[in-house]
């Protein structure tokens, strides 16, 4: 099933494993394993799928390529580790213990951002004092493309060099628009454009400063290096001092989580070592964990999309941005606006509008002319600068600005950033009288009615407002309430109400974006002759999945959220009327009924589950108790 390495002394491969052994590097533990998926159309460089409990990965282009061994006796036929190999895999050769080191890389085969700060043109960088996208990145780029051409056969690390990917095809800064189209409909889009502009526009900054760079690099080779850089850097504290490298060997892992080992750099041994955490059997792949992420940075920075991206305890860490503004022919504008900016540093400057200074746009049209004359080029630098200048909140010139358009990423969860849109919805659908309260809060942040209790969960993100009182008896929890992100607690039923009715039509609106259904996803992926296994478009089509189904469950949460409070109005209402009226029946089915209900319901989330139950519980309980309170009534909940 599995290929021995090949004994050919002329394979890259063997050559870079004895270049590493011979500068004190030890694996003796492990062997790099090759595998063949059959289909040489598959081209991705670090594509990874997750089926069950691993991820597979692999690297064409007759690179460094890999494989996770879960359900690996389905792949047919393998070979000696050749040029022709599509995937690869470090394998334990033997049982190797808990809380061994299984890779040690010494200091002198890594690659630094100090070594790619003491080139020329780092030093030059670094004397300029330029605003470069990711500077640690930069200067590790800067030492490969320059080591490369200058000293070519002769560098150290050309044996570590002979083994990266020649092309990136599967990283999506280097898809076709065919495969781009996969993606329609994701925020991802931007992303990625995103990422090409920032590329380019460090890469004609540079030129302008230190024109040797257009000699030792294309721009197309420029974007190679840094998404090389970008997929496999290590974050590391060398002798106290934290930097970035690039660690030959180490970058040949797969990734897997739970991790199953831990990195670091020992001061000690002076080498980066890898760990294991648990005993690994003999030929079991070794993984490497490259974090709790989104589907989205996967893909972004790697290349691959996990298609069963859950943790252990069932968390899903994928996201979906949500962009909230303010309507131009909002009639609350003013007012909605003035406190909807609370805390925002004025982006506005003196030149013009372009970041940091005009002189950024001169620099990098000037570096694109140096660096070609044609006029794509000049065209692709200035598209760059404006496009780089939108993100970072400037403008072009025009002298009224729209309103500041907020963006918060969530998931399936009720965590900081959930909390922090529900914030914000609250806020744009506030009324008047409700946005008067929120920017004139009193001082003192007690608790309701001066009980620890309610002060307790307004700050877990409950509280126990009146619904029919339009000063709401909790403003003294406003006290909080600093910026549109802080507005934790329900207001009143009337503003909750209106705020999850905004999210389900956001919800709706940006699904209604994508071309296919959320349905027609996951039966698509059961297709692996059109989304075939590896490739861009399957992994375009697990990550659209994945904001579709956060989506979802947000337009369920929020549909379910308005028949609760619909419910629990009802309730408000026979509580209110009940002693003029002994002929009332309570409404069917209550609060107590439909939590019951809920709570028995496994397909459920539990974070709706928590919220009906405990947000809008808190509210309906309050409201019933200040309309007894008011009567005279003894009669509690």
């Amino acid at each position: 099933m599995f290929a021995s390495p090949t004994s050919k002394k002329t394979d890259k491969y063997e050559i870079f494993e004895d270049w590493l052994r011979r500068n004190g590097a030890e694996f003796s533990e492990l062997e790099l394993r090759s595998y063949d998926d059959g289909d040489s159309k598959l081209g991705n460089d670090r594509s990874f799928e997750r089926r069950h409990s691993a991820e597979e990965k692999k690297e064409t282009n007759y690179t460094c390529d890999s494989f996770c061994s879960n359900n690996i006796e389905e792949v047919q036929g393998t070979k000696d580790i050749s040029e022709d190999s599509e995937m690869r895999g470090i394998h334990a050769k033997r049982n190797i213990p808990s809380n061994t080191i299984c890779v040690a890389i010494p200091k002198k085969c890594l690659i630094t951002v100090e070594m790619g700060q003491a080139t020329e043109i780092g030093q030059i960088i670094l004397r300029s004092d330029l605003d470069l996208d990711a500077p640690k990145h930069i200067f590790l780029m800067i030492f490969l493309l320059w080591d490369r051409k200058v000293n070519g056969d002769n560098s150290f690390f050309k044996p570590y060099y002979d083994i990266l990917p020649k092309t990136l095809s599967n990283i999506p800064i280097f898809w076709n628009d065919e495969e781009l189209q996969y993606l329609k409909g994701s925020y991802l889009l931007t992303q990625i454009k995103d990422r090409v502009d920032a590329i380019t526009e460090d890469y004609y900054t540079i030129c302008q400063v230190a024109p040797q760079l257009k000699d030792i690099a294309t721009l197309e080779e420029f974007q190679w290096a840094r998404m090389c850089v970008c997929s496999r850097n290590f974050g590391l504290q060398i002798d106290g001092h934290r930097t970035s490298a690039l660690v030959p060997h180490a970058d040949m892992l797969n990734h897997h989580r739970p991790r199953e080992t831990k990195w670091s750099f020992d001061d000690e041994l002076q080498a980066f070592t890898i760990t294991t955490l648990q005993p690994i059997a003999a030929g079991a792949q070794v993984y490497d964990s490259y974090g709790q992420k989104c589907n989205h940075r996967f893909l972004l920075n790697y290349g691959f999309a996990v298609e069963d991206n859950h943790e252990v305890d069932g968390f899903c860490p994928n996201e979906v941005p949500f962009e909230l503004f303010i309507p131009d022919n909002d009639p609350l504008y003013d007012i909605r606006n003035e406190f909807w900016m609370r805390g925002e540093n004025d982006m506005n400057n003196s030149n013009g509008g372009f970041g940091h200074s005009t002189h950024a746009l001169t620099a990098v049209l000037a570096a694109a002319a140096a660096t070609s004359g044609h006029p794509s080029h000049v065209a692709r630098a200035l598209e760059a600068v404006v496009d780089a200048n939108a993100r970072s909140g400037g403008s072009t010139g025009s002298e009224e600005s729209g309103p500041l358009a907020r963006r918060v990423r969530v998931c399936v969860s009720n965590n900081e950033n959930t909390r922090i849109l529900f914030s914000m919805l609250r806020v744009l659908v506030a009324n008047e009288e409700e946005l008067h309260m929120l920017a004139t809060a009193p001082t003192l942040p007690f608790g309701d009615s001066g009980c620890s209790m309610y002060l307790s969960r307004a700050l877990r993100g409950y509280t126990a407002s009146n619904p029919d009182n339009s000063n709401f008896l909790t403003m003294q929890h406003a006290a909080f309430f600093r910026t549109c992100r802080d507005i934790r607690n329900p207001i009143n039923f009337r503003n909750e109400r209106a705020a999850m009715q905004r999210l389900l039509e956001l919800a709706g609106e940006m699904l209604n974006e994508y071309p296919t259904s959320l349905d027609k996803d996951i039966a698509d992926l059961r297709d692996e002759q059109e989304y075939p296994k590896f490739s861009n478009r399957r992994h375009a089509k697990i990550q659209v999945r994945g904001e579709k189904e956060i989506l979802h469950h947000f337009a369920f949460w929020a549909q379910t959220a308005c028949e609760v409070i619909n419910i629990i109005e009802a309730e408000i209402e026979y509580e209110r009327n009940r002693l003029m009226d002994p002929s009332l029946e309570p409404p069917q089915p209550g609060f107590d009924y439909i939590m019951n209900a809920m709570d028995d319901d496994d397909a459920l989330h539990f974070t709706i589950l928590r919220y009906c139950c405990d947000v809008l519980g808190a509210l309906r309980k309050h409201a019933i108790q200040r309309i007894r309170q008011e009567r005279g009534d003894g009669f509690s909940l």
